[in-house]
């Protein structure tokens, strides 16, 4: 018999939900079903140690009441990036569960009403609350385009320009996995803890990052992260990418700081590379938004022959259709002259 209450799949072999896993053997019977990785909504969660090599969401969501779409966003941001299959759980896996559930499936096209009814159909009784049901509708709009700073694409991961087709910016493996929700709940992300030989468990952010970029064809890295931020990691990141892709290119910058010239002549330099060889590269600082943001400005001006505001517009239109961000002027304004250093091509 199974210790599984209100368990069921949204999508088949990808997504379920589920009651509180309260029962002895729920956990082990979750992995025993080949699940990954695990969103707690409820303010209680499943111990550590009982999660075993399950990643872990714990987002609480407010109960009873329409729910912030920011905190929404928190559980479908990992529902798009964490090895799946995924189960979902608050308590009675018919409320809060539902419209997470819902706001995923809106996440990847569906309408509220559709992704309402979607979840309905495969778990009877979900999204029972006129306010519950206006969070999913709610969470549409917001998604659709209400998110003017909120970050939605999956690792902050999107095209330089519309014209580019191989240089990609994005964030750092892990970046952001514990935030505050809009309703002042602190969400966080545990990984397994280690065991024998088990693998590190500060690797697994990396691992679920690098299967990302590879389902998304990405073959070389630019990694911007400077020295201290490489050392305070606990997973060598250059030596693993090195495993990964074909080529992997490390221009250290600081964060907050201007780039130099030499360094952003090394980083157009990759990228060129990667476009005369048709390997689609990703450009990475730590959040994919200021480093990525001109480096990639500095390519469409060095490709292209954008002038500068040219260029630090395109990166952030262009980023935003995607759900993604960039803001090349985090820097400042000097920004500006750097780019304008760069030989224009075109």
């Amino acid at each position: 018999m199974s210790d599984l209450e209100n368990f069921s799949f949204v999508i088949p072999g990808e997504l379920a939900g589920v009651a509180y896993p309260h029962a002895p053997r729920a956990l082990e019977e979750l992995v025993e079903l080949g699940f990954r990785s695990v969103v707690s909504l409820s303010r209680r969660a499943p111990p550590p140690g009982a999660l075993g090599p399950l990643l872990h969401l714990h987002c609480p969501l407010a109960d009873f009441t329409r729910i912030p779409s920011l905190d929404l966003l928190r559980a479908v941001a990992f529902l798009g990036r964490a090895p799946s299959p995924i189960v979902v759980h608050g308590e009675g896996g018919v409320g809060r569960t539902g419209v997470v559930l819902a706001c995923r499936l809106v996440s990847l096209g569906r309408s509220a009403a559709e992704a309402v009814a979607e979840v309905r159909r495969a778990r009877p009784g979900s999204i029972d609350d006129p306010e519950l049901e206006a969070s999913v509708e709610a969470f549409e709009l917001f998604y659709r385009g209400q998110h003017d700073h909120a970050t939605l694409a999956p690792y902050n991961l999107a095209p330089a320009s519309p014209l580019d087709r191989v240089v990609h910016g994005a964030e750092r493996p892990g970046f952001g996995m514990a935030l505050w929700s809009a309703s002042g709940i602190r969400s966080s992300v545990s990984v397994p803890p280690r065991a024998g030989d088990a693998p590190d468990p500060s690797e697994a952010p990396v691992e679920a990052w690098l299967g990302f970029m590879a389902r998304q064809g990405m073959r070389e890295v630019l990694c911007l992260l400077d020295d201290d931020e490489l050392s305070a990691l606990r997973v060598p990141l250059i030596s693993r990418y090195q495993r990964e892709f074909l080529r992997v290119t490390h221009v250290p910058l600081e964060g907050g700081a201007l780039p130099t010239r030499g360094a952003m002549e090394r980083a157009i330099a990759a990228l060129r590379r990667a476009e005369e060889g048709g390997a689609p590269v990703v450009v990475h600082c730590a959040s994919g938004v200021g480093r990525a943001g001109v480096v990639l400005s500095a390519w469409l001006r060095a490709r292209y022959g954008l002038d500068p505001d040219a260029a630090i517009a395109t990166v952030r239109e262009h980023a935003r259709r995607f759900g993604a961000r960039r803001e090349p002027l985090q820097a400042g304004p000097p920004v500006r002259e750097l780019l304008a250093s760069v030989p224009a091509g075109g």
